[in-house]
């Protein structure tokens, strides 16, 4: 095993589909001696994400389709730096999809450099986390974002990035498709949740904000835009309120 990288966060590898390194946070060869120890190689398959740990080290796999290539996405974690919880680095504990901490560290990351292609980014926000957790308690409020992360794991596609970016937040990130078809989505994901909802005598309200890009280089101002274009539809919900 390599030494002297345990100063390390996160360490982080792209293979394309035959297995040969796009890009790496450390050196070519450290990488390749982190993969051969690791087993990483063995654990690549259609099932991912997976996560496991080997020795002192915790790794995440996961793949991507980018302009119809496939590349597998690892980050390794070492022991020194790892969290208490190490399920907790990628995936979201509640709703099991992403979390914030993949979106700031890997999306901000290699995978803007590699995703090149257009998409649309959809931003949800539950309107009434607070009112059910008045009413039914901090349970049913756990439930209510299980929920609406199991509905959107049900709408968007495998090549599609889905995440709880914190609270009562998320994040949708749609490849190749355009505004149009995200609204659909979001009527997918708002009838979803209600059907979802309905033994556990909850009735859970988002709203949602879209905006485009012909790039992930611009990730900021996209996200901008969407917050406005979520803001706009809560301030008309409380329009129609009054």
């Amino acid at each position: 095993m390599p030494k002297g990288d345990k100063h390390k966060e996160i360490i982080r590898i792209v293979l394309d589909k035959r297995c040969n390194i796009e890009y790496t946070s450390i050196d070519n060869q450290n990488a390749i001696s982190y993969i051969e120890k690791l087993k990483i190689l063995q654990r690549l398959s259609d099932d991912l994400p997976f996560q496991y740990e080997l020795g002192d080290y915790y790794v995440t796999l996961d793949k991507v389709n980018i302009t119809n290539k496939l590349y597998y996405l690892i980050t390794i974690v070492d022991e020194y730096n790892k969290c208490s919880n190490c399920s907790k680095v990628f995936i979201d504990k509640v709703t099991g999809l992403y979390n914030r901490n993949y979106w700031e560290r890997f999306i901000n990351d290699e995978m803007l450099n590699l995703r090149t292609e257009s998409f649309t980014l959809i931003i949800i926000d539950v309107d009434n986390l607070k009112r059910i957790n008045d009413i039914h308690g901090h349970t049913a409020g756990d439930k209510a974002i299980e929920i609406v992360g199991e509905g959107i794991k049900k709408c968007i596609r495998k090549n599609d990035v889905g995440l709880r970016y914190g609270g009562d937040e998320f994040i949708i990130l749609l490849f190749k498709q355009d505004k149009n078809i995200a609204y659909k989505i979001i009527e997918r994901i708002r009838r979803e949740i209600h059907n979802l909802s309905v033994d556990y005598g909850l009735n859970i309200q988002f709203s949602a904000g879209v905006a485009y890009s012909n790039s992930l280089k611009n990730m900021v101002d996209i996200i901008t835009m969407a917050d406005k274009d979520l803001y706009r539809e809560k301030a008309l919900k409380k329009t129609n309120e009054c």
